[in-house]
């Protein structure tokens, strides 16, 4: 072993004997805070060329401390005095004047810039900020929870818990947290730690946790008036967010002392989180959550690298003058082809649907569940399936552990940091439910149920083929009722499956949109043409990528885009060069998707109707309709480049180019359109050299 080595060691085995500070010698000041009377120091230590962290706070006064400060052991030196009034610096007795020190050595970089005082700034943390910024931010940077799970399994510090319910998934145990002495309930502070491993902060929080949130908030608050006789009405108990270590823990302090980090961009009140995930199961996970970070540490970094913190022009731009991302964006457009492919490319050995095509009907199939899921972001884990397609292997045989590194980097390579993080965030997810990975949520079990039904789908249409449809059903519909598509309870109770036959019809009746050829392409005999379902596919993943920006589009054109041409399952898919106007179009697509909507209950219908109709008025200030109906003609050019590619005909879709030249609305998608054209432009002008 080195001397240092040695010296850490000796350090550590001595904690218990230590009798003084001499082997620490002062080097700089971290951070002090007058009102909570605590300064944090970086010292030497003898021996050892590791830094220590010390953390010294002087503690609140006791009546026995007040007792014996006011009595003859104590000296004084006069200030100064005026009439009746008289100002001393006392000199106490030193068991009367305690200070508490916490020491850390050996200490890392990472904790002093912890404990150094910096600038703070406050981050409005959106679903998507987590997704893309917070969230890949933690899992690489977090400390190490080591120290954690020796408290769980009673490794160290067993001497020093005071309750613990053992139950695995349910259960804590709770301990005096280092700040406080546990002389005096004053300043009363302890820490409850979660058995269950896997929730990082209030961010993983869903209904599945409430009871151990219950447990928490009841048991915790009993054990510490059994113990310290704080009455139950007297204690506070907190969730940090963020949170020091992403482990989950609760914070139990005296509500009359001002502990660090009961600020209210720091805490939670356990109680008001038990009450919101009570109202909505994934509050936490779509909440806009206000929290302080400081300019020393990683994750005001990974903000202030997005231009978070800038005074950005583009707040006070119109939604139209928006750009997508800063610079050119070739490699975003390459993304947009390389996802394209999904439209063509089965989504296994043993079926011709595409991915793309897969993933739009499962995205509807999440449009359609019960109110009390998040169906948007159902919609969004059913799109992002579809990234499955990039990387080298296919869904089918593929490796989770490498495509997702696949994934991650060609991501990471192609978009800006925000939307790659997102992106792959919402596809790990996928990968862990299709895995068996899952957390407990209704989102989690209903995600994995309809990955099962669409499998349950596909096979059933491989059989349908040449058969008509008098295969059986019946395994769709035991699969619909469990995951409680419309109908599900009248099945269950008394065996009538009308409503769930009429829903499973309306899925059979879009699932012709899978097979069902675009127009143009036809027209212009392009060989093996997408389908109206893989076109609003790309659309609903470019209405996931645009959800970043300032003005909150969330994933409102996704919506619109997956929905905006459903009705042509009935009426086709109608072109210009139909010669049907205007007028007569959107007559007939509103009685087509009215007819196709029913038999299906009404909160439903109008689930699927509200988004078609928006994208067909095109209202002014309906940003997201608008964005969507760039979408719309974007996808269609760059299909288009991509079919000239491939045909090797040459430049022989220039029709749809000039027929979209001045159509475009958002400075985002214009800004796309110009990036396509001039790399057309070179591509044939390379092909006439060549």
């Amino acid at each position: 072993m080195s001397k240092n080595g040695e010296a850490c060691k000796r350090f550590h085995d001595n904690h218990s004997e230590r009798t003084d500070l001499s082997d620490l010698k002062f080097k700089r000041l971290l951070s002090d805070n007058a009102s909570s009377k605590l300064a944090v120091v970086e010292a030497e230590v003898e021996g050892s060329t590791d830094p220590a962290v010390v953390v010294i706070n002087k503690l609140p006064f006791t009546q026995q401390d007040l007792t014996g400060i006011l009595s003859g052991s104590t000296g004084v030196e006069n200030e100064m005095q005026n009439d009746i009034y008289g100002q001393y610096w006392l000199k106490p007795d030193p068991n009367y004047n305690p200070v508490k020190a916490n020491i850390i050595h050996p200490a890392t970089q990472k904790h002093i810039e912890k404990y150094t005082s910096s600038p703070s700034h406050l981050v409005k943390e959106t679903e998507d900020l987590y997704l893309g910024v917070t969230l890949p931010c933690i899992l690489k940077e977090q400390f190490s929870l080591d120290w954690v799970y020796n408290i769980l399994e009673k490794k160290q510090e067993q001497d020093r818990i005071i309750y613990e319910n053992a139950d695995p998934m349910d259960g804590f145990l709770m301990a005096p947290d280092f700040k406080w002495t546990g002389k005096q309930v004053e300043d009363l502070y302890v820490l409850a730690i979660v058995h269950r491993r896997g929730i990082k902060s209030l961010r993983d929080l869903n209904e599945s946790h409430l009871p151990l949130l219950r447990n928490l908030e009841t048991q915790g608050k009993l054990a510490i008036f059994k113990k310290y006789g704080l009455p139950v009405s007297k204690i506070r108990c907190y969730i940090h967010y963020q949170p020091s270590y992403y482990h989950l823990h609760v914070h139990f302090t005296a509500l009359e002392y001002d502990a660090p980090g009961i600020n209210c961009e720091k805490s939670h009140l356990l109680e008001e989180v038990i009450s919101n995930l009570e109202q909505n199961s994934h509050y936490y996970q779509t909440a806009e959550l206000t929290f302080a970070v400081n300019e020393k540490s990683n994750l005001y970094k990974a903000y202030k690298e997005i231009g978070y913190f800038q005074e950005r022009e583009e707040e006070n731009k119109s939604f139209l003058d928006l750009e997508f991302e800063s610079g050119s964006c070739e490699k975003v457009l390459d993304f947009l082809q390389m996802i394209g492919k999904a439209k063509h490319e089965p989504s296994g050995e043993q079926w011709e649907t595409t991915y793309g095509e897969s993933s739009w009907r499962m995205a509807v199939l999440a449009m359609c569940l019960p109110e009390t899921v998040n169906r948007q972001r159902l919609v969004q884990l059913a799109l992002v399936s579809s990234l499955c397609s990039l990387g080298t292997c296919n869904d089918e045989n593929t490796h989770w552990d490498q495509k997702s590194q696949e994934v991650k980097q060609i991501l990471s390579d192609h978009l800006p940091p925000l939307v790659a993080n997102k992106l792959f965030s919402l596809f790990q997810e996928h990968v862990d439910i299709r895995r068996g990975r899952l957390n407990g949520s209704k989102e989690h079990n209903c995600y994995r149920g309809i990955l099962e039904l669409e499998e349950i789908l596909l096979r059933w249409e491989e059989e349908c083929k040449g058969k008509g449809e008098n295969v059986c059903t019946e395994a769709i519909i035991n699969r619909m009722a469990l995951l409680q598509f419309p109908g599900a309870n009248r099945f269950k109770l008394c065996k009538e499956k009308t409503e769930l036959e009429n829903f499973l019809k309306f899925v059979m009746k879009i699932s012709e949109l899978m097979r069902l050829k675009r127009t143009g392409w036809v027209k212009c005999q392009v060989r093996d043409p997408e389908t109206v379902a893989a076109h609003m596919f790309r659309m609903g993943i470019l209405g996931i990528i645009y959800s970043h920006t300032p003005i909150r589009v969330e994933v409102d054109a996704c919506i619109i885009g997956i929905c905006h041409d459903m009705a042509e399952c009935i009426i086709g898919d109608i072109t210009p060069h139909c010669k049907v106007s205007v007028e007569d179009k959107a007559a007939r697509e509103l009685a087509a998707f009215q007819d196709l909507t029913r038999d299906l209950p009404e909160t439903i219908a109008l689930g699927l109707l509200v988004p078609f109709s928006r994208y067909e008025n095109q209202e002014a200030g309906d940003f997201n309709a608008i964005l969507t109906k760039d979408y719309d003609k974007f996808d269609m050019i760059l299909q288009a480049f991509e079919y000239e590619k491939k045909e090797k005909r040459g430049p022989f879709l220039q029709q749809f180019f000039d027929s979209t030249m001045t159509c475009f609305q958002t400075q985002a998608v214009k800004k796309w359109q110009k990036s396509l054209l001039e790399t057309r432009t070179a591509y044939f002008t390379n092909q006439t050299n060549v």
